[in-house]
C-alpha cells in the first residue's frame, strides 16, 4: 500500500535530518564538553528521540503557539483521542484544551463531548479523517492545536478527566 512505503520513507527522511543536525549541532559547539553559551542555541536529537535544547540561560526558549480548531462533525473513522493539557478560565466555564494532533485530511477534530459528574468533568475529543478524502498520504508530524470548550456548567472545583484516557 502506498500510504505505508510513504511512511517508510519519511521515517527513514526524518532519522537521517536528525543525524545531520545532531553532527552539525556538535560541530558547532566545538565537541563534547563545550561551554553551550559561547555558541549560541542549539538544538540536538537525543537518545529517545526527543529533541534537547542546549540554550543559554540568558535567551528564554520560546513555545510554539497551538493553532485553534474548531470540531468539523461528520468525520470518517472518529476514535476517542488524548489530550495535553485542559484549563479552565476565570468564568469557570471556558476550558481550553491543548492536545497534538495530524495534519488533514487524516487527523481532522470531529466532535468535543462532556459529561458532568459530581466530582468530574469528562472530557473526551473525537479526532477522524476527512471522509471524501480518498487514498492520501499525510506525513506523521505532530501540530499543536486548540480548542474551546463552554461548559454548560462552571467546572466548581471538579477534576476534569481525559475520557480518551480511561
Amino acid at each position: 500500500m502506498q500510504r505505508t512505503s510513504s511512511k517508510a520513507a519519511l521515517v527513514a527522511i526524518v532519522i537521517v535530518s536528525m543525524l545531520v543536525v545532531g553532527a552539525v549541532a556538535y560541530a558547532n559547539r566545538g565537541g563534547e564538553g563545550s561551554d553551550p553559551s559561547a555558541g549560541g542555541a542549539v538544538t540536538v536529537p537525543g537518545g529517545d528521540g526527543s529533541m534537547v535544547h542546549d540554550v543559554p540561560s540568558d535567551e528564554p526558549i520560546v513555545e510554539p503557539e497551538p493553532q485553534v480548531v474548531e470540531p468539523r462533525p461528520g468525520m470518517a473513522g472518529t476514535y476517542a483521542r488524548a489530550f495535553d493539557s485542559a484549563t479552565i478560565g476565570a468564568d469557570d466555564r471556558t476550558l481550553t484544551i491543548d492536545f497534538v494532533a495530524g495534519v488533514e485530511p487524516c487527523y481532522v477534530l470531529d466532535r468535543v463531548e462532556v459529561t458532568y459528574g459530581a466530582d468530574a468533568v469528562t472530557v473526551t475529543l473525537y479526532d477522524g479523517h476527512e471522509p471524501g478524502a480518498g487514498e492520501v498520504a499525510c506525513i506523521d508530524i505532530g501540530i499543536l492545536e486548540r480548542v474551546i470548550v463552554e461548559l454548560d456548567e462552571p467546572l466548581g472545583g471538579r477534576a476534569i478527566v481525559d475520557g480518551a484516557a480511561r
